[in-house]
Order: C-alpha cells, then sequence, then structure tokens
C-alpha cells in the first residue's frame, strides 16, 4: 500500500513536472503510468486521472466513474497534490531550456508513451 502511494506521489511530480516544462499538461501520459502496479486497469487509470484534475474541469466525468467504482480516491488525491508542485517546477525548466530542445524532448515522450501503448494493446 505504502509502495502505491510513493510512486503515485513520484508520477505526480513527474507528470507535472514535464507537464509544467513541455505544455503537455502531463495528462496524457498518467493513465499509461498508473498501469505500472498503482491501479488495476485502464478504465481505473483514466477514472483516477480525472478525479484527480476536477476542480472544476472533469467533475461530472468524475462522477459517472465513481458510480462504476472506477477511480481510486486516494491516487487521485495524491496525484492532484503532487501534479500540481510538479508543474511549479517544470514551469521552472522550461525557462532554461530552448525551445528546440523542449521540443526534441516532448516528441520522444510522446513516442515511448505509443511504443508503451502499442504494446500493451498488442496483448
Amino acid at each position: 500500500m505504502m509502495y502505491r502511494f510513493i510512486l503515485t506521489i513520484l508520477v505526480g511530480l513527474v507528470s507535472g513536472t514535464m507537464g509544467g516544462a513541455f505544455g503537455l499538461g502531463g495528462l496524457f501520459m498518467l493513465p499509461g503510468i498508473l498501469l505500472f502496479g498503482i491501479v488495476p486497469d485502464y478504465k481505473t487509470a483514466v477514472g483516477t486521472v480525472i478525479l484527480s484534475m476536477v476542480p472544476p474541469i472533469s467533475l461530472l466525468a468524475a462522477i459517472e466513474y465513481y458510480k462504476r467504482k472506477q477511480i481510486d480516491i486516494h491516487i487521485s488525491i495524491l496525484l492532484c497534490i503532487s501534479f500540481f508542485i510538479g508543474a511549479y517546477i517544470g514551469s521552472i525548466i522550461n525557462g532554461n531550456y530552448n525551445v528546440k530542445k523542449l521540443e526534441y524532448v516532448a516528441s520522444f515522450l510522446f513516442l515511448l508513451i505509443s511504443i508503451y501503448f502499442f504494446y500493451r494493446a498488442s496483448k
């Protein structure tokens, strides 16, 4: 249980940092990352991420996932807090690198996540 919480905080910080640094929002990578032992399945990962971003953007969607029991509330709260801090860190990092370097890093991240989703879908 403690492993999930520590990993969730790290994931929130990293994705928040990436979102703040590269403007990717971090949201695109969270469901896939949560599948590394934090939540049991993709739908729960999506519901958990949506709840972590709720105020007030995804409230109605989060309610639907909650009704279907596809949300981990504790993980959502940890993601929300750690993403908030990570986004600030990312905004500082963004100011220290040129646009080309940021674009290369962002494109590489998209490639890695795409490969992971193709792999997972092919199972």
